[in-house]
């Protein structure tokens, strides 16, 4: 992808969760307090960026590789669901993890758009806006807070799963939650292995 065309993803995000923002939340639930950059495209101008990495974050415990009830009805609201943005759902207390590496907020529910990001993100200087690097003491806290979570989530999905195995319903939208849960703690144990 041309930089140009990840900086009007980026923009086009924060302008999302802006007017997400003021949706009411009878219409669209689901809240975003935050959204973050990270990967490449805080690494400055380049033109072979495969994809624009984003978290939301939500005031709720989200684990890894899983989404927060309402997602999708947010995300389409927010014409973000086909944008070509890789979009990843994590807890507002704990964004940054494994793979959400020294991220960088570009919006939040409460300033908006953060004008000074995006202005570094458009010159190539927002690398220098990233946080220190965890210590290995905190990255380990991290990953075992993720493993906790993704645990916990995959009892809840799996018990779901098996209580209404026969009962008439969504069984696909039963099992693609399972599948989520699953495969966000498998990815954590390996993260945890390396």
């Amino acid at each position: 992808m041309k930089w140009s065309t990840a900086v009007q993803k980026v923009e086009q995000v924060a302008a999302a969760c802006q007017a997400m923002a003021r949706t009411p939340p009878g219409i669209v639930p689901l809240r975003v307090s935050s959204a973050w950059l990270s990967g490449g495209v805080l690494d400055g101008p380049r033109d072979d960026l495969d994809v624009v990495a984003v978290a939301l974050a939500v005031e709720e415990d989200v684990a890894w590789g899983t989404a927060p009830r309402g997602a999708g009805q947010w995300l389409n609201a927010s014409k973000l669901l086909t944008a070509p943005v890789a979009l990843t759902w994590r807890p507002a207390h704990a964004v940054a993890n494994h793979a959400v590496l020294r991220p960088v907020r570009c919006w939040d529910a409460a300033g908006g758009v953060d004008e000074a990001v995006l202005d570094a993100l458009r010159d190539g200087s927002a690398a220098a806006l990233r946080p220190p690097a965890p210590s290995p003491e905190e990255r380990a806290a991290r990953l075992a807070a993720d493993l906790a979570t993704s645990l916990a989530a995959l009892r809840r999905t799996t018990a779901d799963v098996v209580e209404h195995r026969f009962s008439p319903g969504s069984p696909q939208r039963r099992a693609d939650s399972l599948a989520d849960a699953a495969a966000g703690y498998l990815e954590l144990l390996d993260a945890r292995a390396r």
